[in-house]
């Protein structure tokens, strides 16, 4: 039987062990940020990953107590900024916030050899918007089908203005299931000039997220003629999924935030303690829902299941109406 003198004496000791582990693990956190953190959006200032890149940017400086960045690197669909965080230290203090378009790039541009999957530690999405299909007030159209009708008989092309490769895939598969001979995809390097030129009706229809358009359809700039949602969302009631109007499409953008590959597990564990405290403040909360985006917070595992899901769900499509189009 051991003696009871042993047996505090290892009690004592494994008390220690564990403290010791605890504030070793508490510490490792603990000394995340040392310096300036920089969030990299690769688009232009204004756009609905913009506005939330500075929002958690707020929160993060008086979480951390160190500030914390936005800078904008466009240019190249995106991959000016994400080349610019792939060139910054592994260390965290570049955080990057992209969207999904960017899944497909070793698809439709195998030439820059980026990634995101193998380049990059995937921590969370943020946010989840609608493809929303809208034309400018001035236009006549008031539904989906009267617009595809009226290109039908235009004399002047019809334009599906994309900011994405997805929006760009997204038009091209519209215009082929709707039969639209006079019609064409106009790509845009990013979403504001795309949805300048479309509230000047310089492009015919628009093709922009839920929560970039929402404020153009309250001040009446915008008229939206149909949703990329499997079912109508409650901030448009009347407005129509493509589902419904006949058209098998699901049209749906994300903002996800990722660190270069190689990050430390101590880094990347404080920006995902970052990021839970993000999924819990509610002005957080109010400013995604206010435009009717959907806020999807997720563990790095789900984060990079659902990444790997979409890459085989949209590969066939991407192939389809883009790569083999341009070859």
């Amino acid at each position: 039987m051991l003696n009871l003198r042993i047996v505090k004496k290892i009690l004592f000791g494994f008390t220690w062990v564990c403290v010791l582990f605890s504030n070793s693990t508490f510490a490792q956190v603990a000394n995340f940020p040392t310096k300036t953190v920089t969030i990299v959006v690769p688009y232009v200032a204004g756009g609905g990953n913009d506005t939330l890149a500075r929002n958690l940017a707020g929160l993060w400086s008086a979480h951390w107590g160190k500030p914390v960045v936005v800078i904008n690197r466009t240019g190249g669909d995106g991959m000016i900024g994400t080349q610019y965080a792939l060139s910054q230290p592994a260390d965290g203090h570049t955080i990057l916030m992209q969207v999904n378009q960017a899944l497909y790039w070793p698809i439709v541009l195998p030439a820059a050899n980026i990634d995101i999957p193998r380049d990059f530690r995937l921590i969370s999405k943020i946010q989840q918007n609608a493809m929303v299909f809208t034309v400018a007030s001035s236009q006549p159209d008031t539904t989906f089908s009267g617009f595809i009708e009226r290109c039908r008989t235009s004399k002047e092309p019809c334009s599906f203005g994309a900011a994405t490769k997805f929006g760009e895939m997204m038009g091209k598969r519209i215009i082929e299931q709707t039969g639209l001979k006079n019609a064409v995809v106009v790509p845009y390097k990013s979403t504001v000039p795309m949805v300048v030129d479309a509230l000047g009706g310089h492009v015919s229809i628009g093709m922009t997220a839920m929560s970039v358009a929402m404020p153009h359809l309250r001040s009446g700039g915008f008229r939206a003629l149909a949703i990329g949602t499997t079912e109508r969302v409650p901030e448009l009631p009347e407005v129509p999924t493509l589902k419904e109007l006949g058209m098998n499409l699901i049209g749906v953008t994300w903002y996800g935030i990722m660190v270069k590959a190689g990050t430390p597990d101590n880094a990347f564990n404080a920006i995902v303690q970052a990021v839970n405290l993000a999924a819990k403040d509610p002005q957080i909360l109010r400013s995604i829902q206010s435009d009717g985006a959907i806020p999807t917070f997720s563990s790095p595992n789900a984060f990079e299941e659902q990444a790997k899901e979409e890459i085989e769900i949209m590969t066939p499509l991407l192939q389809k109406y883009l790569v083999n189009q341009q070859n």
